[in-house]
C-alpha cells in the first residue's frame, strides 16, 4: 500500500463507500412520496443524466444520515486518513448528495459531485486526470470505473464483481487493496420476503375446510395452486412495503437490520423482484380463477395504498390489515367455488383487527421503552386507546364466532356432534386474553401471529381447537 501514501486517494460513492446506490434511493423515495413529480423529473433526461439528477436533488432532497456505509472499507479509509493520506470523494451523484455523505463521514479534503456534467466513466477519468496531474489512487467497484483505473496510479477494488476484478488486474496497475463483494445470501431473501409469515396465507384453505370440500379434488387443486400464487404476490408486496419504509426502518432499533434497510439486498434488486413477481402472480391468478385474480388485484391495490401512506393513519392501518386477512378468506371461497359466510367474514374482520392492534400496541410500548415518543402515527398517550379498541374488538369477535356457529354451522347437517364446536370460542378467548396480557406486559414479539406460531401454550390451544372440530364431525 505504499502508493496510497504518495498519491491522493479518490473514492467513488455508490456501491463503494455506500452499500447502495444514491440515485436508486432517490427514485424509490420519489415513487412513494410524489410519483407525479418523479415523472416530471424524468422529462429532464432529454437534457442528460446530470440534469435529471439535479432535478431529483431539487425536488427530493433525501437525507443520507442513515443510509448504510460499507463499514470495512470506511474503517480502512479512516486508518489511511490517520496515517496522513489525503482523501477525496468523486462521484456521479449530484453534488448536494456528495456533500451530505462527506459531511457525515468527515474524512474528505475535497468533494466532487455531478452538476452540469455527469461524472462517470470517461468524463470522471478526464476530470481526475486534470485535477491530479501527479497521479491518484482510485477506489471503485464497477465496470464503468475501468476508464478511471486506466488513468490512475493505483487501484482499490471495493465490492467489485469477479469479471470486473479480472479486467482491472489485466490493466497491470498496482492493486493496493481489495474489499470482497457481498453476495446475496439465501437467508437474506428469506427474511426479505417474510417466509415466516407464509403461515398466515393458510386462511385460503379455511373455506374449503369449513365447507367440507376436502374430498373435492378440483377444488383442492385450485386452492393449492391459488395458495402458491398468493405466496408469490404477498412476498412481492413485502418487498415493496420495505422499500416504502426504508427511512423509518433504518431509524428503528430492530428493523434497521432488515436485509433491504441494511443494504445486504439492494433497493434496485428488491424493486425489480417485487414488480416481476407481482406481474407473474396476477397473470397466474386470473388463469386459475377470474374471481381469485380480482381478489389479488384488490389485495395489491389496498397494500399499495397502505404502503403509500395509509399505514400512517392510526387505527385505519389496523383495519386495513384485518381486511387483508379477511380478503384471504374471500379468495379461498372463490378458489373452492363455494359461497362465503357473512358470519365468518365478520368474525375475521373483528378478530384480526384485535391482533393487528395488539401488534401496534406492542410496537408503541417498545418505542416508549427505547425512549421514543411516537411510531407510525401513534403517540405515547395512545396506548390506552389501542388497548381499549384491541381488547373490546377481541371480545366482540368471540360473540360473532358464537353466532356463526349458532346461525350457520348448526343449521347444516355437516356436523354429527355440533356441541363440540362450543369449545372453540372458549379456546379462542383464552388465546386472545393471553396475547393481550403478554402485549401489555411487553413480553410479546412485534407480530402476534409469529408469536402464536412459536408459543407452546398458543400451539396447545390450536391443537385443542383442531380436536374439538374433529370431534364435531
Amino acid at each position: 500500500m505504499e502508493n496510497s501514501g504518495a498519491h491522493p486517494i479518490v473514492v467513488d460513492l455508490d456501491h463503494t463507500l455506500l452499500m447502495t446506490d444514491s440515485l436508486h434511493e432517490q427514485i424509490i423515495h420519489a415513487c412513494f412520496t410524489n410519483p407525479v413529480a418523479l415523472l416530471v423529473c424524468g422529462l429532464e433526461l432529454r437534457h442528460g443524466r446530470a440534469a435529471f439528477k439535479a432535478a431529483l436533488a431539487a425536488k427530493f432532497p433525501l437525507e443520507f444520515q442513515l443510509v448504510p456505509l460499507r463499514e470495512p472499507f470506511l474503517a480502512w479509509l479512516t486508518a489511511r486518513h490517520e496515517a496522513g493520506a489525503v482523501l477525496h470523494l468523486c462521484t456521479a451523484a449530484h453534488q448536494s448528495i456528495a456533500n451530505k455523505i462527506a459531511a457525515r463521514v468527515g474524512l474528505f479534503t475535497d468533494v466532487i459531485g455531478s452538476e452540469t456534467v455527469n461524472l462517470k466513466s470517461e468524463s470522471k477519468a478526464a476530470h481526475l486526470e486534470k485535477l491530479f496531474p501527479g497521479g491518484f489512487v482510485y477506489a471503485g467497484d464497477s465496470r464503468a470505473d475501468l476508464a478511471v483505473w486506466r488513468r490512475s496510479s493505483g487501484i482499490i477494488l471495493v465490492g467489485a464483481a469477479p469479471s470486473v476484478e479480472v479486467a482491472v488486474r489485466a490493466l497491470g496497475k498496482p492493486v493496493e487493496a481489495v474489499f470482497a463483494r457481498e453476495t446475496y445470501q439465501f437467508m437474506d431473501w428469506v427474511r426479505a420476503i417474510r417466509m415466516h409469515q407464509w403461515s398466515k396465507n393458510a386462511l385460503v384453505f379455511l373455506p374449503l375446510l369449513l365447507g367440507h370440500y376436502w374430498d373435492n379434488f378440483p377444488a383442492m387443486r385450485s386452492v393449492c395452486l391459488g395458495f402458491l400464487v398468493l405466496l408469490l404476490m404477498i412476498s412481492a408486496t413485502y418487498l415493496i412495503n420495505d422499500l416504502s419504509d426504508l427511512a423509518s426502518d433504518r431509524a428503528h432499533w430492530s428493523k434497521r437490520h432488515r436485509p433491504i434497510a441494511s443494504g445486504r439486498i439492494t433497493v434496485f434488486s428488491a424493486f425489480a423482484a417485487g414488480i416481476i413477481s407481482i406481474f407473474i402472480a396476477l397473470v397466474l391468478g386470473f388463469l386459475i380463477a377470474p374471481g381469485f385474480g380480482v381478489g389479488l388485484l384488490c389485495y395489491l391495490a389496498i397494500t399499495l395504498g397502505y404502503s403509500f401512506g395509509l399505514k400512517q393513519v392510526p387505527l385505519l392501518d389496523t383495519f386495513i390489515i384485518a381486511f387483508l386477512f379477511t380478503l384471504r378468506l374471500i379468495m379461498g371461497a372463490s378458489l373452492a367455488g363455494q359461497p362465503y359466510s357473512e358470519w365468518l367474514l365478520a368474525f375475521s374482520m373483528v378478530f384480526f383487527f384485535s391482533l393487528a392492534t395488539a401488534k401496534r400496541h406492542t410496537e408503541l410500548l417498545r418505542t416508549i421503552q427505547k425512549g421514543g415518543a411516537s411510531t407510525r402515527g401513534y403517540r405515547a398517550e395512545d396506548t390506552v386507546v389501542t388497548a381499549v379498541f384491541g381488547i373490546s374488538s377481541g371480545v366482540s369477535s368471540l360473540t360473532i364466532l358464537a353466532l356463526y356457529f349458532a346461525e350457520d354451522s348448526f343449521q347444516h347437517s355437516l356436523y354429527r356432534h355440533p356441541m363440540f364446536l362450543w369449545v372453540i370460542p372458549l379456546l379462542v378467548g383464552v388465546l386472545l386474553g393471553r396475547i393481550w396480557l403478554l402485549a401489555q406486559r411487553g413480553e410479546m414479539r412485534d407480530d402476534p401471529v409469529k408469536f402464536v406460531i412459536g408459543d407452546k401454550v398458543s400451539l396447545g390451544l390450536g391443537v385443542l381447537t383442531a380436536i374439538a372440530f374433529c370431534c364435531a364431525l
